[in-house]
């Protein structure tokens, strides 16, 4: 493994010269040799590793740099010695070093990557892993990489465009929250003070109710924020050890069905067409989804096609009596099975699906952001109205 050495030395003329050397300790003394350098002071400088955990945009990273090794041909073991060497994360140093281990005995890198992720218990697609053991199949190692460094990359770009897609709302709604609290823990309670508790009691039921809720909040403060911070923890902890079917729920929700369909489609057809453009037949590669999370009616339709396609059926007549899939799908579907184009067609299905995917969540956006302005519009709004009334009626009560 390269070390980083920091070195003072004097040349054959007399100089003295200050400088850095990455490499083995072998090297370094070889370099020396070779410069015809007195070596008169000498310091290891010891890299600091990054902690944090393993995530999709190192496995991404990963990927890419071990195509362009390979590529390049150097040899599969050394190209993971290398990825060693410049790696700034302690975890990934473990991983490669695994895998590393796994090939010198002989393992298949499919398999070593497999067995490298589940021992630092780190969940991987299992699609990425069928990339990888198919291109070492056809022995186009390099082209399989290329293929899941592509398919890891619109994963990438469909995670991102959710992510901004909801940001905005959820920080409308995270401030609507906070707004919330500041108008119930400060604001009314300092309002009711001005009225006595006989007063109080002569308020409209508007301005009582209100008034009433901020005193009562502003009263247990402590215990509020002791039952938020319990279910905030409950539910982190039960997402985190249990999950949420994130998928199915919001799949039952009205207009954000359309948008995990697409989202759904855009993936599989991106999927089948980068492995069928790597060799794979159609029913191996139907066959690598059957642990890759999807809805339950989109998997259960591609285990009824595979086994429909092994008994002689075309995948278009299997996806022809399925609500999920649009008929303009089927269409396409065809012509690519009757062409011999289906790589092509994938392809082209997974691009409209990407672009529906985007057009619907801009609509979504379109109701989502609006609603949650007028739903804090209108929360405000009760507020200043019960305040209002409250002032008014201090006429009424005075009297």
């Amino acid at each position: 493994m390269n070390k980083l050495f920091e070195y003072t030395a004097l040349t054959a003329s007399g100089e003295e010269i200050k400088g850095t050397f990455e490499g083995t300790t072998a090297s370094f003394e070889k370099m020396a040799i070779h410069k015809k350098l007195l070596i008169t002071d000498i310091k290891e400088i010891k890299r600091k590793l990054d902690k944090s955990n393993f995530n999709d945009t190192d496995f991404l990273a990963f990927i890419e740099e071990l195509y362009y090794l390979v590529k390049a041909g150097i040899s599969i073991d050394q190209s993971i010695k290398m990825l060693i060497q410049t790696s700034s994360k302690e975890q990934t140093q473990s991983i490669l070093m695994n895998i590393l281990m796994d090939l010198k005995e002989g393992t298949q890198l499919s398999k070593a990557m497999e067995q490298s992720f589940k021992s630092e218990h780190i969940e991987i697609d299992s699609l990425a892993i069928s990339f990888i053991s198919t291109a070492e199949e056809v022995g186009d190692l390099a082209g399989g990489l290329n293929q899941l460094f592509e398919y890891l990359s619109f994963q990438k770009k469909i995670k991102s465009e959710v992510r901004q897609a909801l940001s905005y709302p959820l920080f409308l709604m995270g401030m609507s929250v906070v707004v919330a609290l500041l108008i119930f823990f400060i604001i009314i309670p300092k309002f009711a003070e001005i009225f006595s508790p006989e007063e109080f009691e002569k308020l409209p039921p508007l301005s009582y109710a209100v008034l009433s809720s901020g005193q009562f909040l502003n009263a247990h403060i402590f215990e509020f924020f002791t039952l938020f911070a319990i279910i905030i923890g409950g539910v982190i902890f039960f997402v985190k050890r249990i999950g949420i079917p994130w998928l199915k729920v919001l799949h039952t929700i009205p207009k954000v069905s359309n948008i995990i369909v697409s989202m759904q489609l855009s993936i599989v057809y991106g999927a089948l067409s980068t492995m069928l453009i790597g060799g794979l037949e159609i029913d191996r590669a139907l066959n690598n989804f059957k642990k890759v999370k999807l809805l339950p009616e989109l998997q259960d339709l591609l285990s009824s096609a595979l086994s429909e396609i092994k008994k002689g059926q075309k995948l278009s007549t299997v996806f022809s009596i399925s609500q999920i899939i649009p008929k303009s799908d089927i269409a396409l579907l065809y012509v690519g099975e009757s062409s011999a184009t289906l790589p092509e067609i994938f392809k082209s299905l997974s691009t409209r699906h990407s672009d529906s995917f985007q057009n619907e969540v801009k609509k979504f956006l379109a109701i989502l952001e609006p609603a949650v302005i007028v739903f804090l519009g209108i929360f405000i709004a009760i507020i200043v109205v019960a305040i209002m009334m409250a002032v008014m009626s201090m006429t009424d009560i005075a009297g």
